[in-house]
């Protein structure tokens, strides 16, 4: 479970695939010029605040958003694996809207109940993020920790 205490957390910039709607999971795919943007205004935001720790998932957008914070915070960072997006299997890379109109969901819908096989299953992501997030928690009680990870994760 995770502890009461307060932390921040940041979704990365965008990627091309954020922008096309494809889904990206495990795929490696980097921010692009409007995802560095965000990210350096996420990082000029969040100078204002206490920031101690910077813990990102090892894929390229989340450490690069962290990275663009962590310079102008003047922080580590720290990869922690669990902070890792879902595993979206063979969808990794077709278009999300496509994908459910092709299986008669609406755009608003979930896509959890027509994932395929080889994607990671929901109750995956919640049985490893809470332990990763409340283990950095509770290593550092009296310090403030950014998490720079993925929709799905959060």
């Amino acid at each position: 479970m995770i502890p009461n205490r307060h932390f921040y957390f940041l979704r990365h910039g965008q990627t091309d695939w954020n922008g096309q709607g494809r889904y990206q999971g495990h795929s490696d795919i980097p921010l692009n010029a409007h995802g560095i943007g965000q990210a350096e205004a996420a990082a000029h935001v969040l100078e204002r605040t206490s920031i101690d720790h910077i813990v990102t998932s090892p894929l390229i957008r989340a450490v690069k958003t962290a990275a663009v914070v962590a310079e102008r915070l003047n922080r580590p960072i720290y990869v922690e694996r669990r902070l890792i997006e879902r595993n979206f299997g063979s969808f990794d890379g077709l278009v999300i809207r496509e994908v459910k109109a092709r299986h008669g969901l609406r755009p608003d819908q979930q896509s959890s109940a027509i994932l395929p096989p080889d994607a990671d299953p929901w109750d995956e992501i919640f049985k490893r993020v809470p332990p990763a997030i409340a283990q950095w928690l509770n290593v550092f009680p009296d310090e403030t920790h950014l998490f720079v990870a993925h929709g799905g994760v959060f």
